[in-house]
């Protein structure tokens, strides 16, 4: 009964880190967005519609017109950049991509 007691004390401790470790670690430079996307998904990040998407690069417009209302935009030089955006709360997450593979590069959350 001491050792059950112990292992639910311990359970309870633990539970609560385990959960603040950042969701967003599983993302890794060099997945595809795609998978990026389903991820994000999964943990019910919303995708932000770009309402200004005709003042975006015209390669941003052409995956806007595939479905991808999410970019924000793209730079077309040596590593075709884009950025995409994300809300969950009062969170905004914003994914950058290189090359026309659409490669995750980097993120960076910030409070809205």
């Amino acid at each position: 009964m001491k050792h059950r007691l112990k292992y639910l004390i311990i359970m309870a401790i633990s539970i609560p880190f385990a959960h603040a470790a950042k969701p967003l670690d599983i993302l890794q430079a060099g997945m595809p967005y795609s998978d990026v996307k389903n991820t994000l998904l999964q943990q019910q990040w919303l995708t932000v519609n770009n309402t200004q998407i005709n003042a975006s690069s015209l390669y941003a417009q052409e995956l806007y017109e595939q479905g991808i209302i999410e970019v924000a935009d793209c730079i077309s030089m040596e590593l075709d950049a884009c950025w995409f955006e994300y809300s969950k709360g009062k969170l905004l997450l914003r994914v950058k991509t290189v090359t026309r593979q659409l490669l995750l590069d980097s993120y960076e959350l910030k409070k809205r």
